[in-house]
């Protein structure tokens, strides 16, 4: 069982081994893996360590206040504006990957100005198992991960890297963040990927989409904050769903399929298949069975549809699971009712038609749609 107070013994001396008398920019994305490793070099290391939160644009509502005032007396969190920058050179983007990789490039070299302007050595980020695995086995390229890629970051942007937390899994990373003294709001909130809100703005990327997304997310999290859930959030992407024949025929009910793809995980390998859609009653048994056929076909995510409206052009999907170690993961058995009350909610968002609920496991989905 993982001893938080042991966890510090041991990577204390291994930190100011590498990095005693060092200038290192902590990089802060608002979800906890990342706050943790700020907040433990800190502790660790004093005034060395400069804590900097980059706002993309890609953030959750109003993230940057939160995170900033959760921290104020914990950390001198410095909130550095670059949304424009990033969302003007990402819109249009439609692959997943394609977005991963670019909002890595564009990160890291805001991160290498950083690191110059502060005189710094080396940058510190919450990079943690799940995600170092994910990107060396192809599912995903997670944006923290470099040097287990073998990029140089030195060669390439100007810094090491010093990643305390990345032996760890989740529910370790926030038995470490309790154990640090982080309020609750912060050791217990909710995982944000790096890229944020930018891989749960499903296929192209437009302003419009980004910020019904950013409305919808924050309803989602507001409503199902008192529930013992892992992670939960919203995602959206294009009403252009289509009847298939060929599945509907071969599970003997109506499956809608969409343009749109998201990157599942099948055999151990990434798979990036379309989104399908089921109605009728929700009986999660009957659910499972349907979506374990359906996911034979090239199908990653699964949604039960669960309100809809005449007009509209946009579908947005709550996802909510639970898990142990991110690896892999149950998408959580919410009633109809708790799922409708939301779903009213964001049917009131301008050009959103319909608001469905993800009924797919990791694997064959992964968590976040890319």
């Amino acid at each position: 069982m993982f001893d938080p107070e042991n966890f510090i013994k041991e990577v204390t001396p291994q930190i100011l081994n590498v990095a005693k008398d060092e200038k290192i920019v902590a990089a802060v994305s608002g979800g906890v893996d990342s706050t943790t490793a700020a907040v433990l070099l800190y502790k660790t290391l004093g005034f060395n360590v400069v804590p900097i939160m980059i706002d993309t644009g890609f953030l959750r509502k109003d993230e940057t206040k939160i995170v900033k005032k959760l921290l104020e007396n914990i950390l001198p969190l410095r909130i550095i504006d670059k949304s424009e920058e990033f969302i003007t050179s990402l819109e249009g983007i439609e692959d997943a990957e394609e977005k991963r990789k670019k909002f890595r490039n564009l990160f890291y070299k805001n991160i290498s100005d950083i690191i110059r302007e502060n005189n710094a050595t080396f940058l510190a980020q919450g990079t943690i198992a799940a995600d170092w695995i994910e990107t060396q086995g192809g599912i995903k390229t997670q944006h923290n991960v470099l040097v287990q890629l073998g990029i140089d970051t030195e060669k390439t942007w100007g810094f090491k890297l010093i990643e305390p937390l990345a032996d760890l899994y989740k529910d370790e990373v926030r038995a470490l963040a309790r154990y640090l003294g982080l309020p609750k709001e912060l050791s217990e909130r909710q995982p944000f990927p790096g890229p944020g809100l930018l891989i749960r703005t499903i296929g192209k990327l437009t302003k419009e989409k980004l910020e019904i997304v950013r409305e919808s997310n924050d309803i989602v999290e507001k409503s199902l904050e008192n529930y013992s859930f892992s992670q939960y959030f919203a995602a959206i992407f294009e009403s252009d769903k289509k009847r298939d024949e060929k599945i509907t025929n071969y599970i003997g009910q109506d499956i809608f399929v969409y343009n749109s793809r998201a990157t599942g995980v099948k055999g151990d390998v990434r798979s990036y298949g379309k989104i399908a859609s089921i109605d009728g009653e929700l009986d999660y048994n009957e659910i499972m069975r349907i979506v374990s056929e359906i996911t034979k076909f090239d199908i990653t995510h699964v949604l039960y549809r669960i309100n809809e409206k005449e007009n509209g052009k946009y579908s947005v999907v709550i996802r909510a699971i639970n898990t142990e170690d991110f690896m892999t993961a149950d998408f959580a058995k919410i009633s109809y009712s708790v799922l409708n009350e939301i779903s009213q909610k964001i049917l009131t968002l301008n050009d959103v038609k319909e608001v469905l609920y993800d009924v797919t496991t990791k694997p064959p989905a992964t968590i976040e749609f890319e």
